[in-house]
């Protein structure tokens, strides 16, 4: 008895397509016995093709998955290049466009094979870098490497990943300092496209709604507030020490007492100096550094930005 047609099992299952595509293998391989074993592959080939056209195109990867799970020695992604009797019955343009229409559909190990296949035939030339053009030159001028310098393509991903952890968890730490150091600042955190990990991933992606320059401009804005708030720390000591001496040295306590009409003995200026000192607090103190480190910081940012 001849076995049900894999268009007639439900596409949505992948499993019980190949399952049934492979009992109509089998059947075509008692029938036709006395063919050749290249006649049969044609055949085998053109089951293959009928039953991937009765499939809807955004799931055929799913289904080829399947059929190359249950049985992994059909070479799948070479149907037009292992079969010379097939592709004698075709032109050379129809079995490109063939290919063509199969690859969008084939999962990342059977394009990585049919690449070293193309290579393999000369018809593709493997890039002796992972990058090249603006974006090469771009690497080599930023780590000083020479035109000979080899670039491995799988360092390049590992030591990108660090980098990336490493800004996405300053950015998120240093505009989260910023939200509660200075809530009232008018500078905040451009998030109209994103936040940065989005617009990495975006950009990755080949998004062609996200500004080119999307990227580096917020981690532009990352640095520069990075960069106020470490700058800052310098000030911010100048300027508690400055408000010190301005209220709390000797020579202030006692020009206070000669604009109140006091006297100037050691009793009257520590009697000054006690009820000054009361504003010493903890709160007064902070205030003054973290007051000091944004405006150096608001400073930095809005001359860069001009």
């Amino acid at each position: 008895m001849q076995p049900a047609s894999a268009n007639d099992v439900a596409i949505a299952e992948p499993g019980a397509w190949a399952a049934s595509l492979g009992e109509r293998w089998k059947y075509l391989q008692t029938s036709l016995a006395t063919e050749t074993a290249e006649n049969r592959q044609v055949y085998m080939e053109e089951e293959l093709r009928r039953a991937l056209l009765a499939t809807p195109a955004a799931k055929r990867g799913a289904y080829l998955e399947a059929l190359a799970a249950r049985y992994p020695a059909w070479e799948l992604a070479a149907v037009a290049l292992n079969a010379p009797a097939a592709a004698a019955r075709q032109k050379p343009d129809e079995i490109i466009a063939a290919f063509l229409q199969l690859v969008p559909q084939l999962s990342d190990g059977q394009r990585a094979a049919v690449k070293q296949k193309l290579a393999g035939l000369g018809l593709v030339q493997p890039a002796a870098t992972p990058i090249e053009g603006e974006a090469l030159t771009e690497v080599q001028a930023k780590l000083k490497l020479e035109p000979e310098d080899r670039i491995d393509a799988q360092a390049l991903g590992r030591v990108f990943a660090v980098y990336v952890e490493a800004m996405l968890i300053l950015d998120q730490l240093a505009w989260n300092v910023w939200r509660n150091a200075a809530p009232k600042s008018a500078i905040r955190r451009d998030t109209t496209q994103g936040d940065l990990r989005t617009v990495t991933r975006r950009a990755l992606a080949g998004d062609a709604t996200l500004p080119a320059n999307q990227v580096q401009k917020q981690i532009e804005a990352s640095r520069l507030l990075i960069a106020g708030l470490l700058a800052g720390l310098g000030p911010a000591g100048k300027n508690f020490s400055r408000r010190y001496q301005q209220y709390y040295t000797p020579d202030a306590i006692r020009e206070v007492l000669r604009a109140e009409g006091g006297g100037k003995s050691d009793a009257q200026c520590w009697k000054k100096y006690t009820e000054l000192a009361t504003q010493l607090s903890e709160t007064v103190i902070e205030d003054d550094v973290q007051e000091a480190v944004v405006k150096y910081a608001e400073d930095l940012m809005r001359s860069s930005a001009k």
